[in-house]
Protein backbone atom coordinates (compact mmCIF):
# COMPACT_ATOMS: atom_id res chain seq x y z
CA UNK A 1 0.00 0.00 0.00
CA UNK A 2 1.53 3.40 -1.35
CA UNK A 3 1.74 5.99 1.79
CA UNK A 4 0.09 9.47 0.90
CA UNK A 5 1.88 12.79 1.44
CA UNK A 6 -1.38 14.86 1.99
CA UNK A 7 0.68 18.08 2.08
CA UNK A 8 2.35 17.85 -1.15
CA UNK A 9 -1.36 16.57 -2.38
CA UNK A 10 -3.17 19.44 -0.55
CA UNK A 11 -0.81 22.12 -2.25
CA UNK A 12 -1.13 20.06 -5.88
CA UNK A 13 -5.26 20.77 -5.14
CA UNK A 14 -4.46 24.59 -4.81
CA UNK A 15 -2.92 24.58 -8.12
CA UNK A 16 -5.34 22.64 -9.42
CA UNK A 17 -7.89 24.60 -8.68
CA UNK A 18 -6.17 27.65 -10.20
CA UNK A 19 -6.09 26.08 -13.42
CA UNK A 20 -9.25 24.84 -13.79
CA UNK A 21 -11.04 27.79 -12.49
CA UNK A 22 -8.67 29.87 -15.68
CA UNK A 23 -10.80 27.41 -17.66
CA UNK A 24 -14.39 27.86 -16.53
CA UNK A 25 -13.85 24.41 -15.07
CA UNK A 26 -15.55 23.19 -11.28
CA UNK A 27 -14.32 20.33 -10.63
CA UNK A 28 -15.70 16.99 -9.18
CA UNK A 29 -13.95 15.06 -6.02
CA UNK A 30 -13.16 12.32 -9.04
CA UNK A 31 -11.65 15.32 -11.03
CA UNK A 32 -9.22 16.27 -8.63
CA UNK A 33 -8.76 12.65 -7.77
CA UNK A 34 -7.20 12.00 -11.57
CA UNK A 35 -5.38 15.08 -11.44
CA UNK A 36 -3.56 14.41 -8.70
CA UNK A 37 -3.00 10.85 -9.51
CA UNK A 38 -1.47 12.60 -12.93
CA UNK A 39 0.86 14.03 -11.17
CA UNK A 40 1.79 10.95 -8.99
CA UNK A 41 0.59 12.42 -5.81
CA UNK A 42 -1.61 10.14 -5.12
CA UNK A 43 -2.24 6.46 -6.20
CA UNK A 44 -5.42 5.03 -8.43
CA UNK A 45 -7.22 3.19 -5.38
CA UNK A 46 -10.24 3.50 -3.84
CA UNK A 47 -8.94 4.20 -0.71
CA UNK A 48 -6.48 7.10 -2.09
CA UNK A 49 -10.18 8.48 -2.93
CA UNK A 50 -11.19 8.02 0.10
CA UNK A 51 -8.82 9.58 1.65
CA UNK A 52 -8.78 12.76 -0.86
CA UNK A 53 -12.74 13.13 0.06
CA UNK A 54 -11.43 13.20 4.05
CA UNK A 55 -8.77 15.53 3.77
CA UNK A 56 -10.68 18.17 1.69
CA UNK A 57 -13.51 17.91 4.46
CA UNK A 58 -10.59 18.13 6.93
CA UNK A 59 -9.30 21.52 5.12
CA UNK A 60 -12.77 22.74 4.49
CA UNK A 61 -13.44 23.06 8.01
CA UNK A 62 -10.16 24.59 8.78
CA UNK A 63 -11.06 27.76 6.01
CA UNK A 64 -8.46 26.35 3.63
CA UNK A 65 -11.09 25.56 1.34
CA UNK A 66 -15.26 27.27 0.38
CA UNK A 67 -17.86 24.51 1.30
CA UNK A 68 -18.78 24.70 -2.46
CA UNK A 69 -15.80 24.73 -4.28
CA UNK A 70 -16.57 20.99 -5.60
CA UNK A 71 -19.17 20.06 -8.22
CA UNK A 72 -21.71 17.59 -6.91
CA UNK A 73 -24.91 17.25 -8.72
CA UNK A 74 -25.75 13.53 -7.19
CA UNK A 75 -27.86 14.95 -4.09
CA UNK A 76 -30.48 17.61 -4.38
CA UNK A 77 -33.40 19.13 -2.37
CA UNK A 78 -36.90 19.72 -3.54
CA UNK A 79 -39.01 22.21 -2.96
CA UNK A 80 -38.18 25.38 -0.60
CA UNK A 81 -39.88 26.97 2.87
CA UNK A 82 -42.86 29.61 1.48
CA UNK A 83 -42.41 31.80 4.19
CA UNK A 84 -42.71 35.09 2.20
CA UNK A 85 -45.07 38.18 3.42
CA UNK A 86 -45.19 41.66 1.82
CA UNK A 87 -43.33 44.29 3.41
CA UNK A 88 -44.14 46.59 5.92
CA UNK A 89 -43.91 49.42 3.73
CA UNK A 90 -45.22 48.41 0.65
CA UNK A 91 -48.35 51.23 0.35
CA UNK A 92 -45.55 53.44 0.86
CA UNK A 93 -43.34 52.11 -1.61
CA UNK A 94 -46.05 51.72 -4.33
CA UNK A 95 -47.18 55.48 -3.92
CA UNK A 96 -43.58 56.53 -4.41
CA UNK A 97 -43.71 53.93 -7.30
CA UNK A 98 -46.73 56.09 -8.90
CA UNK A 99 -45.11 59.42 -8.14
CA UNK A 100 -42.44 59.02 -10.53
CA UNK A 101 -44.34 57.37 -12.91
CA UNK A 102 -47.00 60.27 -13.26
CA UNK A 103 -43.54 62.47 -13.02
CA UNK A 104 -42.24 60.56 -16.63
CA UNK A 105 -45.80 60.79 -17.72
CA UNK A 106 -45.78 62.37 -21.38
CA UNK A 107 -46.80 61.30 -25.49
CA UNK A 108 -43.54 59.94 -26.08
CA UNK A 109 -44.06 57.63 -23.07
CA UNK A 110 -47.56 56.79 -24.07
CA UNK A 111 -46.30 56.19 -28.06
CA UNK A 112 -43.62 53.86 -26.79
CA UNK A 113 -45.87 51.79 -24.84
CA UNK A 114 -48.68 51.54 -27.43
CA UNK A 115 -46.67 51.14 -30.42
CA UNK A 116 -42.90 49.32 -29.43
CA UNK A 117 -44.25 45.87 -28.36
CA UNK A 118 -45.70 45.47 -31.66
CA UNK A 119 -42.41 45.83 -33.84
CA UNK A 120 -41.22 42.14 -34.70
CA UNK A 121 -38.58 40.00 -33.64
CA UNK A 122 -35.74 40.75 -36.00
CA UNK A 123 -32.63 38.43 -35.14
CA UNK A 124 -31.54 34.86 -35.81
CA UNK A 125 -30.14 32.45 -33.38
CA UNK A 126 -27.29 29.92 -34.47
CA UNK A 127 -29.07 27.39 -35.65
CA UNK A 128 -31.48 28.50 -37.96
CA UNK A 129 -31.96 27.15 -41.19
CA UNK A 130 -29.28 24.99 -40.76
CA UNK A 131 -29.43 21.81 -42.29
CA UNK A 132 -27.35 19.76 -39.42
CA UNK A 133 -27.65 20.50 -35.96
CA UNK A 134 -26.60 19.33 -32.89
CA UNK A 135 -26.28 18.03 -29.25
CA UNK A 136 -24.30 17.03 -26.51
CA UNK A 137 -25.71 13.58 -24.62
CA UNK A 138 -23.33 13.50 -21.50
CA UNK A 139 -23.10 10.44 -18.71
CA UNK A 140 -22.46 12.43 -15.74
CA UNK A 141 -24.51 15.10 -14.26
CA UNK A 142 -21.29 16.87 -12.00
CA UNK A 143 -19.89 17.66 -15.36
CA UNK A 144 -22.68 19.10 -17.17
CA UNK A 145 -22.26 22.39 -15.63
CA UNK A 146 -18.30 22.38 -17.06
CA UNK A 147 -20.05 21.46 -20.45
CA UNK A 148 -22.22 24.53 -20.33
CA UNK A 149 -19.71 26.84 -18.96
CA UNK A 150 -17.86 25.42 -22.18
CA UNK A 151 -20.60 26.00 -24.75
CA UNK A 152 -23.20 28.14 -23.35
CA UNK A 153 -22.48 30.24 -26.05
CA UNK A 154 -23.67 27.54 -28.99
CA UNK A 155 -27.50 27.58 -28.10
CA UNK A 156 -27.58 24.15 -28.24
CA UNK A 157 -28.76 21.41 -25.54
CA UNK A 158 -27.06 19.24 -23.13
CA UNK A 159 -28.76 15.83 -22.10
CA UNK A 160 -27.69 14.22 -19.08
CA UNK A 161 -28.49 10.21 -19.14
CA UNK A 162 -26.72 9.09 -16.24
CA UNK A 163 -25.75 5.84 -17.59
CA UNK A 164 -28.61 3.75 -19.00
CA UNK A 165 -31.48 6.17 -19.63
CA UNK A 166 -34.60 5.34 -18.53
CA UNK A 167 -37.17 4.51 -21.41
CA UNK A 168 -39.63 7.78 -20.21
CA UNK A 169 -36.33 9.73 -20.43
CA UNK A 170 -35.55 8.63 -24.05
CA UNK A 171 -39.19 8.66 -25.06
CA UNK A 172 -38.81 12.23 -24.01
CA UNK A 173 -35.62 12.72 -25.79
CA UNK A 174 -37.49 10.99 -28.88
CA UNK A 175 -39.82 13.35 -29.09
CA UNK A 176 -37.74 16.53 -28.56
CA UNK A 177 -35.63 15.09 -31.54
CA UNK A 178 -38.50 14.65 -33.58
CA UNK A 179 -39.56 17.94 -33.02
CA UNK A 180 -35.90 19.21 -34.50
CA UNK A 181 -36.23 17.33 -37.24
CA UNK A 182 -39.92 19.18 -38.43
CA UNK A 183 -36.96 21.95 -39.06
CA UNK A 184 -33.66 20.25 -39.96
CA UNK A 185 -32.32 17.44 -42.44
CA UNK A 186 -30.17 15.47 -39.43
CA UNK A 187 -29.14 16.09 -35.73
CA UNK A 188 -25.72 14.52 -34.12
CA UNK A 189 -25.71 13.57 -30.58
CA UNK A 190 -21.99 13.68 -30.00
CA UNK A 191 -21.76 11.14 -26.70
CA UNK A 192 -19.76 11.98 -23.76
CA UNK A 193 -19.23 8.54 -21.13
CA UNK A 194 -16.47 6.44 -19.61
CA UNK A 195 -14.41 4.16 -21.78
CA UNK A 196 -15.41 0.79 -19.93
CA UNK A 197 -18.09 -2.05 -20.95
CA UNK A 198 -21.04 -0.48 -19.82
CA UNK A 199 -20.00 2.83 -21.23
CA UNK A 200 -19.47 0.99 -24.69
CA UNK A 201 -22.39 -1.12 -24.33
CA UNK A 202 -24.71 2.38 -23.59
CA UNK A 203 -24.49 3.22 -26.89
CA UNK A 204 -25.74 0.16 -28.46
CA UNK A 205 -28.64 0.51 -25.87
CA UNK A 206 -29.58 4.19 -27.13
CA UNK A 207 -29.33 3.67 -30.94
CA UNK A 208 -31.31 0.51 -30.59
CA UNK A 209 -34.05 2.53 -28.28
CA UNK A 210 -34.09 5.81 -30.93
CA UNK A 211 -34.95 3.45 -33.36
CA UNK A 212 -37.39 1.48 -31.79
CA UNK A 213 -39.66 5.11 -30.66
CA UNK A 214 -39.36 5.63 -34.81
CA UNK A 215 -36.03 7.86 -35.52
CA UNK A 216 -33.82 7.14 -38.63
CA UNK A 217 -30.62 6.66 -37.69
CA UNK A 218 -29.76 8.02 -41.27
CA UNK A 219 -31.23 11.25 -39.37
CA UNK A 220 -29.88 11.03 -35.92
CA UNK A 221 -26.04 10.05 -35.58
CA UNK A 222 -25.32 8.76 -32.46
CA UNK A 223 -21.10 9.93 -32.53
CA UNK A 224 -18.77 8.95 -29.22
CA UNK A 225 -17.03 11.81 -28.62
CA UNK A 226 -14.71 11.00 -25.50
CA UNK A 227 -13.45 8.72 -24.07
CA UNK A 228 -12.14 6.97 -26.45
CA UNK A 229 -8.87 4.81 -27.31
CA UNK A 230 -7.43 6.93 -29.30
CA UNK A 231 -7.71 9.62 -26.49
CA UNK A 232 -6.51 7.39 -23.57
CA UNK A 233 -3.72 6.54 -25.96
CA UNK A 234 -3.09 9.93 -26.98
CA UNK A 235 -3.17 11.87 -23.24
CA UNK A 236 -1.48 9.06 -21.63
CA UNK A 237 -4.88 8.63 -19.28
CA UNK A 238 -4.81 6.62 -16.89
CA UNK A 239 -5.70 2.84 -17.12
CA UNK A 240 -7.31 0.35 -14.59
CA UNK A 241 -7.66 1.45 -10.93
CA UNK A 242 -5.61 -0.89 -9.21
CA UNK A 243 -7.90 -1.56 -6.45
CA UNK A 244 -9.06 -5.28 -5.75
CA UNK A 245 -12.72 -4.21 -4.88
CA UNK A 246 -13.24 -2.14 -8.01
CA UNK A 247 -11.54 -4.88 -10.39
CA UNK A 248 -13.69 -7.00 -8.96
CA UNK A 249 -16.46 -5.69 -9.94
CA UNK A 250 -16.05 -5.23 -13.18
CA UNK A 251 -14.97 -8.98 -13.02
CA UNK A 252 -18.71 -9.43 -12.02
CA UNK A 253 -19.68 -6.99 -15.72
CA UNK A 254 -21.62 -9.47 -17.88
CA UNK A 255 -20.18 -7.23 -20.87
CA UNK A 256 -16.33 -6.97 -20.01
CA UNK A 257 -16.11 -10.67 -21.93
CA UNK A 258 -17.05 -8.79 -25.42
CA UNK A 259 -15.40 -5.49 -23.90
CA UNK A 260 -12.21 -5.19 -27.10
CA UNK A 261 -10.05 -2.59 -24.74
CA UNK A 262 -6.95 -3.26 -22.25
CA UNK A 263 -7.80 0.02 -20.26
CA UNK A 264 -10.74 1.39 -18.00
CA UNK A 265 -11.10 5.45 -17.97
CA UNK A 266 -13.61 7.33 -16.89
CA UNK A 267 -14.87 10.58 -18.11
CA UNK A 268 -13.46 12.64 -15.71
CA UNK A 269 -9.78 12.01 -16.89
CA UNK A 270 -10.63 13.69 -19.51
CA UNK A 271 -11.09 17.21 -17.49
CA UNK A 272 -8.56 16.54 -15.17
CA UNK A 273 -5.91 15.79 -17.78
CA UNK A 274 -6.10 17.97 -20.65
CA UNK A 275 -8.97 19.78 -19.79
CA UNK A 276 -8.19 22.37 -22.68
CA UNK A 277 -7.68 19.81 -25.52
CA UNK A 278 -11.09 18.56 -24.08
CA UNK A 279 -12.77 21.37 -24.80
CA UNK A 280 -10.92 22.43 -27.82
CA UNK A 281 -12.51 18.64 -29.06
CA UNK A 282 -15.70 19.69 -28.08
CA UNK A 283 -16.09 23.27 -29.78
CA UNK A 284 -14.37 21.51 -32.87
CA UNK A 285 -16.89 19.11 -32.96
CA UNK A 286 -19.88 21.32 -32.88
CA UNK A 287 -18.43 23.63 -35.35
CA UNK A 288 -17.82 21.04 -37.79
CA UNK A 289 -21.67 20.81 -38.20
CA UNK A 290 -22.67 24.21 -38.12
CA UNK A 291 -22.37 26.71 -41.60
CA UNK A 292 -21.09 29.87 -40.63
CA UNK A 293 -22.12 30.98 -44.13
CA UNK A 294 -25.97 30.27 -43.62
CA UNK A 295 -26.08 31.96 -40.26
CA UNK A 296 -24.14 35.26 -41.98
CA UNK A 297 -26.51 35.46 -44.54
CA UNK A 298 -29.51 35.02 -42.42
CA UNK A 299 -27.94 37.86 -39.79
CA UNK A 300 -27.44 40.34 -42.89
CA UNK A 301 -31.24 39.76 -43.72
CA UNK A 302 -32.22 40.26 -39.80
CA UNK A 303 -30.04 43.74 -40.02
CA UNK A 304 -31.84 44.63 -42.79
CA UNK A 305 -35.40 44.04 -42.21
CA UNK A 306 -35.11 45.38 -38.72
CA UNK A 307 -33.97 49.08 -40.03
CA UNK A 308 -37.14 48.39 -42.65
CA UNK A 309 -39.31 47.90 -38.91
CA UNK A 310 -37.70 50.61 -37.00
CA UNK A 311 -38.96 52.61 -40.09
CA UNK A 312 -42.24 51.45 -40.00
CA UNK A 313 -42.35 51.77 -36.55
CA UNK A 314 -41.58 55.63 -36.69
CA UNK A 315 -43.78 56.47 -39.11
CA UNK A 316 -46.79 54.95 -37.13
CA UNK A 317 -46.14 57.37 -34.46
CA UNK A 318 -45.48 60.53 -36.21
CA UNK A 319 -49.48 59.71 -37.52
CA UNK A 320 -50.27 58.95 -34.06
CA UNK A 321 -48.54 62.60 -32.61
CA UNK A 322 -50.87 64.07 -35.83
CA UNK A 323 -53.87 62.70 -34.64
CA UNK A 324 -53.11 63.32 -31.16
CA UNK A 325 -52.77 66.83 -31.92
CA UNK A 326 -56.17 67.26 -33.99
CA UNK A 327 -57.55 65.19 -31.41
CA UNK A 328 -56.59 67.77 -28.77
CA UNK A 329 -57.38 70.89 -30.96
CA UNK A 330 -60.91 69.83 -30.92
CA UNK A 331 -61.49 69.25 -27.34
CA UNK A 332 -60.52 72.80 -27.28
CA UNK A 333 -62.58 73.71 -29.59
CA UNK A 334 -65.26 72.39 -27.58
CA UNK A 335 -64.56 74.31 -24.94
CA UNK A 336 -64.62 77.66 -26.03
CA UNK A 337 -68.37 76.79 -27.66
CA UNK A 338 -69.26 75.85 -24.49
CA UNK A 339 -68.34 79.19 -22.69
Amino acid sequence: MVDVNWGKALVGVDEALKYFESLGVKPTLRTLFYNLYSKALIPNTRSAYQGLSKQLVKARKEGRYEWDFLEDKTRVAYGSLEDARFEDDVVETFEKRLVDKLERFDMESILREYFDYLRPWCTVLRWADQPLVCEIWIEKEALASTLQNWVGNWGLTIRVNRGYSSWTFIYNNVEALKYILQKHQKVVIYYLGDLDPSGVDIERFLNEALEYFGLDLDQVELKRLGVTSEQVTKYNLPPKPEDAETLAKLERDPRMATYEHSFIVELDALVAYVPEEFRRLVSEAIRSVWDDEIYQKLHDEALEKDVETKKLLEECKEKAREKMRHLLNGEDKDDEERY
